[in-house]
């Protein structure tokens, strides 16, 4: 996993800073992020290397990517010792409503993880700093490919700078789909056959102890819903407003009801009761649709599953609605006292060999080759870069603009289908409340 050993949890802990938590919720982004903007430090063209600083790191997922995080943060300071690096994470959900709560306050850390959907808010209310005076110089951007430098563009400016790639993929637990007997699906799916396969699954594992169903509500995905549209001809967002129509969400909810019925999907009260653990790396799903990187994720769960992937199901191949995400942006906030060296610290966790090594692909393909080139892909680096690399020819959709709004979209689209998978709200009724929150959004 990496060239030198992890750091302990003794020593994560101790280097770890206090994560505030606001009582803002993040669905409020829009209204906190409009209340300040523009102002905090000038950048700075070079930073002294004599120096003594700190700088506050922030990011969202799992004890695994703290684990990385840290041990190339020990590398990052044995080579500045002057640069203090102090850090916190939280899940996705409680990271961004601390992010919220800070942008307000401006207390935003010198360095954190930015995603496409909260890029336009966060860059366009001048809460993070435009990167563009670092890139070439500070920030080296000469082994990645031009395309992932300009998804972090907001009106012609870069506020956030992709480490990584990933595209989606279906996971499937073999060695538990053949203690099941039931066969690991050969050749691309379409939906209504995957649809088949979670029940055919989740009858085969009733009787198990625990449960084992086909997998959990793919509706709820907010990307993969992007992908669909794709495959639909359609587009999430089209010159700044939604591509598509209220009917073509209730067409996608719908699944939600025929994949519960058929009892293909885990129940909503059963996911809810997991925390800290995913269903597929416990082995009480035999599927799932998800980013490949999270391989590792899902493979370091519980039941260590051993898992392989192939493409997320379409109807047409000639339109399969796939495209490449640029993965966990980093971003500089514009209170940062010392910004020449949260550049410096970016440029280190994109570009460097060792901090690639360390990651290997467990954030998606490396942005940068240099990164790339400190990875010896063996097992899961070399699974997840074989299946990359087997789905390039096949992208012919695109991510979505960063634009304001987007990161609201994607937190109601979220919720509002809990709703739907509950049985709380029909389709209908789920699509007409996200259709007037996004209006809300985008305005």
């Amino acid at each position: 996993m990496t060239t030198r050993a992890i750091t302990s949890a003794a020593r994560s802990t101790a280097r770890r800073g206090a994560l505030t938590a606001g009582a803002l919720l993040a669905v409020g982004s829009l209204a906190v992020l409009t209340g300040c903007s523009g102002g905090g430090a000038e950048p700075a063209a070079t930073a002294d290397p004599d120096e003594e600083v700190t700088l506050n790191f922030a990011w969202w997922g799992d004890a695994s990517r703290a684990e990385r995080y840290e041990a190339a943060i020990d590398l990052f300071e044995e080579q500045n010792p002057n640069i203090t690096i102090q850090t916190s994470f939280a899940g996705f959900g409680d990271y961004w409503t601390a992010r919220n709560t800070e942008a307000a306050s401006r207390t935003l850390p010198d360095v954190f993880q930015m995603d496409l959907a909260y890029l336009a808010e966060y860059g366009g209310f001048g809460h993070v700093l435009p990167l563009d005076e670092y890139l070439g110089d500070t920030i080296a951007t000469d082994g990645i490919e031009t395309s992932l430098v300009e998804a972090g563009a907001v009106d012609d400016q870069i506020f956030g700078l992709a480490s990584s790639s990933s595209t989606l993929a279906t996971l499937f637990n073999g060695p538990l789909l053949e203690e099941l007997g039931v066969e690991v699906p050969e050749g691309q799916l379409t939906w209504d056959e995957y649809d088949d396969f979670l029940a055919e699954v989740s009858a085969a594992g009733a009787s198990g102890d625990p449960v084992v169903y086909g997998s959990l509500d793919y509706t709820q995905y907010f990307w993969l819903f992007q992908i669909w549209l794709g495959q639909q001809g359609l587009s999430f967002i089209d010159d700044g407003e939604l591509g598509f129509e209220q009917k073509d969400l209730v067409d996608w909810w719908s699944r939600s009801a025929t994949i519960h019925e058929s009892g293909g999907a885990m129940p909503a009260e059963r996911q809810a009761q997991f925390e800290g653990v995913d269903a597929l790396g416990a082995a009480e799903i035999a599927s799932d649709i998800s980013w490949a990187n999270f391989l590792p994720r899902f493979s370091e769960g519980p039941a260590a599953p051993e898992l392989s992937l192939a493409m997320p199901p379409y109807d047409d191949e000639d339109n399969t609605g796939m495209f490449l995400k640029p993965g966990l942006m980093l971003s500089i906030g514009t209170n940062s006292e010392h910004p020449a060296q949260a550049a410096a610290f970016i440029d280190f966790l994109v570009n460097d060999p060792e901090v690639g090594a360390i990651f290997g692909m467990s954030r998606g393909v490396p942005a940068s080759a240099t990164a790339a080139e400190g990875i010896e892909a063996s097992g899961l680096d070399e699974q997840i870069l074989a299946y990359q690399e087997s789905v390039a020819d096949k992208l012919d959709g695109q991510a979505p603009p960063a634009v304001q709004g987007l990161g609201t979209l994607e937190q109601t689209f979220v919720a509002i289908s809990q709703d739907v998978a509950y049985g709380a709200a029909t389709p209908a009724e789920a699509a007409e409340r996200w259709f007037a929150e996004a209006e809300n959004a985008l305005k």
